[in-house]
């Protein structure tokens, strides 16, 4: 050690006039005990503290020297003797912090961690680096990026080692493909706005030469100054969430940054903040401001084997993914898919991509599952209790944590089955993430838009910025999953970009925003146009604009290569059963059951059928939807589907006794195919019918 380094017991001394003369002892006590030579070795620091027992450093590393040789009580007891002499003592604190980081304890060493890295002086070069190195690991298992990059470009800073360089590169590096760009980025302050008084000057500078020497904490002690004299000064708002996430403290963090995408006019610069916030808000502790959760089952197996005969039963259904074994160490880990819904023809239900359900970790006895869909973990739970119930030591432990970024959007990922071909896969897996985001998630109030949907949000001056921030963020978590979704086909139904110029219609029509559909002259759009603003009406949920397109194309000649015109005819239906309009719903039904005849050989007769009994029977004409029931499914008596909304829709007529007929002749038909999805369903819709009578 640098003799005329300031001595790491905190006494503010040089180490030459401080703790030097000890330090030959010190070492010849680690050295007996790295050669096995455990007793001698703290015979040394007992003489030593019984010589010097007013020096921390001497108990400090007596207290060293016995946690190593697992003395732990005895260590405890003489760290404190050390802190007790003097509470900043830096060395002592740090240790304090590895005794908690053996418990477990990763956020209480931490803060602790901190505390040490503030008390040391930074001319105690070696040891201060290291802590860096050791908060930089830290803050790495709490999901906090932002804060390990700040403590590994620290640690680089008060020492230049290749290894540590090494190490920061390998993480945020351009190869590593688990964190988005946001959470790899080396963010910096925002200067001054020029014109600023000297006094500001002079206090701005002072806080940003205080986080330069690591002193965070002086930092933001600074910043809150600041934002205090001038809270309209944004660059001051977002220096101090900056400096509050290099501290890992991502709450204030992200307060700091709410007031500056509120104050900054530029929506780029906005926007990036909000990126920022995004990553933040997805480390731990965060969990109740995040819109990414992870949430876990964990349970102990009786019988790990009945796991394994279950798993292996998903797997003859197509219903797992990815399995790995490695016997060496014990564990196993799949992904677990959900069953798709059943559809009209075993044919189409085979071609249903499914969802992942859980992710699946097997480690001797203990099983391990998550899922950031709480709801879809929770139904995997159940079947699986429902399955090897007794196998199971108790009921699973639930638990949510930060998810990671790399599986934030596993809901929006299906995975196409074993026998599909390549292009099957891929293509069925990015129409699915397609419609994830541009049906569901636009809906879907977000916490970091203030519970406001997606589609509100483009709408509101303030949250507009905001918007644009966490769509960069989902971008930047997609490019890990490798699936082409163009994200600005994204951003122009949310209006966030504009349509490029001299783009054509053909080409557009598929991203635009309501006002742009309702704007196009569909007299000028061919065919196939008109049905691709049809289906982009529908995912923006504007039904009454997609119903002027539905009629505009059954008013136009059948075309040979789209002979199914049953989503518009049948769209057409739907909007007027909202409006109570039954004559009209009725005669929709007719036209397209007329339709379908004359241009696609009946194909969709049973359809049309089904709709006229459905219409019926909102209608409140029981007697007549029932006969259109009855003769439906006498034609298709194997058709499940049919069954259940026909069953379906007498219970919501109110009409339990003819319900509960259906239900209980397809609950016989469902057991004879051996469906056992059906047979739920059939079990569900009798006893609804039940309760009516």
């Amino acid at each position: 050690m640098d003799p005329y380094a300031a001595c790491p017991c905190g006494s503010g001394k040089k180490f030459k006039w401080c703790c030097q003369p000890i330090y030959a002892d010190i070492s010849r006590a680690f050295q007996q005990d790295q050669v096995g030579q455990h007793e001698a070795a703290l015979r040394i620091l007992d003489e030593l503290t019984a010589a010097h027992p007013d020096n921390p450093e001497a108990w400090g590393r007596k207290a060293e020297l016995l946690h190593h040789n697992e003395k732990f009580e005895e260590a405890e007891a003489a760290l404190q003797k050390a802190l007790d002499l003097n509470p900043s003592y830096p060395y002592g604190l740090f240790l304090r912090g590895q005794f908690r980081l053996r418990e477990g304890e990763v956020p209480g060493a931490l803060l602790l961690f901190r505390k040490a890295a503030d008390r040391f002086d930074p001319s105690v070069r070696d040891i201060l680096s290291h802590v860096y190195v050791v908060i930089f690991d830290c803050e790495m298992k709490l999901n906090h990026p932002v804060a390990a990059r700040a403590a590994g470009d620290m640690s680089l800073r008060i020492k230049a080692d290749p290894e540590i360089a090494k190490g920061v590169d390998t993480v945020f590096g351009p190869n590593n493909p688990n964190l988005p760009a946001a959470a790899k980025h080396r963010y910096v302050y925002k200067s001054l706005p020029a014109g600023a008084p000297a006094e500001r000057r002079a206090a701005w500078d002072k806080a940003l030469g205080s986080a330069a020497t690591g002193k965070l904490t002086d930092a933001v002690a600074g910043f809150v100054q600041l934002t205090q004299e001038d809270a309209s000064d944004a660059a001051a708002w977002y220096n101090l969430g900056l400096t509050h996430a290099w501290l890992g403290q991502n709450r204030p963090a992200l307060e700091a940054l709410d007031r500056y995408v509120t104050l900054e006019a530029d929506e780029t610069a906005a926007a990036q903040a909000w990126t920022l916030a995004e990553v933040l808000r997805c480390g731990q502790g965060m969990e109740d401001a995040a819109d990414h959760v992870e949430h876990t089952a964990t349970a102990g197996l009786r019988d790990p084997q009945q796991f394994l005969t279950w798993l292996g039963e998903l797997q003859k259904q197509g219903l797992v993914a990815d399995a790995q074994v490695n016997e060496e160490q014990g564990m196993l880990m799949a992904v677990i898919l959900e069953t798709p819904p059943p559809a009209l023809t075993p044919e189409l239900t085979a071609k249903q991509s499914p969802r992942i359900a859980a992710m699946a970790l097997l480690i001797g006895n203990v099983l391990r599952l998550w899922h950031t869909n709480e709801d879809s973990l929770r139904r995997t739970v159940d079947l699986m209790k429902a399955r090897i119930g007794p196998a199971m030591a108790g009921e699973p432990y639930l638990a949510r944590g930060p998810a990671k970024f790399q599986e934030i959007l596993n809901d929006a990922i299906p995975l196409a089955r074993g026998d599909s071909s390549a292009d099957d896969r891929k293509r069925l897996a990015e129409e699915h993430f397609a419609r994830f985001f541009e049906e569901r998630w636009l809906r879907r109030p977000l916490k970091s838009l203030d519970n406001v949907s997606p589609a509100d949000a483009a709408g509101q001056a303030g949250l507009r910025k905001k918007l644009r921030g966490v769509v960069q963020f989902l971008q930047e978590c997609a490019a890990s999953v490798k699936l082409e979704y163009d994200f600005d086909r994204l951003r122009r139904q949310l209006n966030l970009i504009e349509t490029p110029a001299g783009a054509s219609a053909a080409a557009e029509i598929g991203g635009m925003a309501v006002p742009e559909l309702a704007a196009l002259d569909m007299a000028a759009l061919e065919s196939a146009q008109l049905e691709e603003a049809f289906q982009t009406a529908q995912k923006h949920d504007a039904r009454d604009l997609a119903g002027k397109f539905a009629l505009a194309l059954v008013q136009r000649p059948s075309r040979a290569e789209k002979p199914d015109r049953y989503p518009w005819h049948n769209h057409l239906v739907q909007l007027a059963l909202n409006q109570g309009s039954w004559d009209t719903a009725l005669e929709h039904v007719n036209e397209g059951e007329k339709d379908d005849c004359e241009h696609n050989e009946g194909r969709r007769r049973n359809d049309y059928e089904l709709r006229r009994g459905q219409v019926y029977a909102k209608q409140g004409a029981v007697d007549q939807a029932q006969d259109v029931f009855d003769r439906l499914i006498a034609r298709v008596p194997g058709e499940l589907k049919l069954r259940v909304s026909a069953a379906e829709s007498l219970l919501y007529a109110k009409q339990g006794g003819p319900a509960l007929k259906i239900a209980e002749a397809g609950l016989a038909e469902a057991r004879k195919q051996n469906s056992r999805d059906f047979e739920g369903a059939f079990l569900e819709l009798a006893d609804a019918a039940r309760r009516q009578v």
